[in-house]
């Protein structure tokens, strides 16, 4: 269990991954198993803080899936992201071919959090 700490006053550097997924019912068990390989493969990279996956219980949006990364700076979750992208070859997962075999749609995206808004 992940466990995330947001405190911006002492801490305006973090930088958050922030997906939102719409999965079917199909799809769910082999979207969860490539989550939990990814959480397990991030959870070791320099500058990852946390990880929260939320499951929708109500609301109008068709996203039944989301996931908070937190990274310690917006350098951090660049090279994450190059370092997922790397993995993912090596292991030969092609994220976008395989949501679309799955008939997920997602809307992924990294996010800073402005003091000015906060």
């Amino acid at each position: 269990m992940s466990k995330i700490t947001i405190d911006l006053e002492n801490d305006p550097n973090l930088y958050f991954r922030i997906d939102n997924f719409t999965v079917p019912d199909a799809a769910r068990a082999e979207l969860e198993a490539t989550m939990r390989r990814t959480q397990a493969f991030i959870q070791k990279l320099p500058g990852f803080r946390g990880h929260v996956v939320f499951e929708k219980t109500d609301g109008p949006t068709t996203f039944n899936i989301a996931t908070i990364a937190v990274w310690e700076s917006k350098e951090a979750l660049d090279k994450a992201g190059e370092r997922v992208r790397a993995y993912y070859k090596e292991i030969g997962f092609d994220m976008p071919t395989m949501l679309a075999h799955w008939g997920v749609k997602a809307e992924l995206g990294n996010f800073n959090a402005p003091r000015g808004m906060q």
